[in-house]
């Protein structure tokens, strides 16, 4: 039995593969490309001039509010792309700050604080007193 991840890959590429394999392998690996900056990024579209394949233009969609933070990574994410290829396949990006619906950092702090309240305590379990108010005390130091 195959991974849903292998079927559906295969599926993808396939469709995507009308566009080139250059824009197909940013789209499709664009997690690692990107590593920080893919979590308020993704590739909208790719042009290319001339109907060279270098030289090209991403334009990249940016959640609102990030768009300085991204307007200094250019120069990191044009080196990450075109690192990919061995040459100057991409040598601009255009910026579109939208809304895509990204989960802001202390949001998800504030979940995972939430979810680790609601464990049970290990000392919960325990029925010596003494020991339990020893464990209580370690327990609540360690979050």
């Amino acid at each position: 039995m195959k991974p849903l991840l292998k079927i559906t890959e295969k599926i993808v590429e396939t469709k995507i593969s009308r566009l080139g394999s250059i824009q197909t392998h940013i789209f499709l690996n664009w997690h690692h490309i990107a590593e920080k900056y893919a979590e308020i990024t993704f590739p909208e579209n790719i042009k290319f001039y001339n109907k060279k394949k270098m030289d090209g233009q991403i334009t990249l969609k940016v959640q609102s509010g990030f768009g300085p933070e991204i307007q200094m990574a250019i120069p990191f994410l044009i080196n990450q792309i075109n690192a990919r290829f061995g040459y100057k396949a991409i040598s601009k990006i255009k910026i579109l700050q939208t809304d895509i619906g990204f989960i802001d950092q202390k949001e998800k702090v504030l979940k995972n604080n939430v979810e680790e309240n609601k464990r049970p305590l290990i000392s919960d379990t325990i029925k010596d007193n003494e020991l339990k108010l020893a464990m209580k005390k370690w327990e609540l130091s360690r979050r």
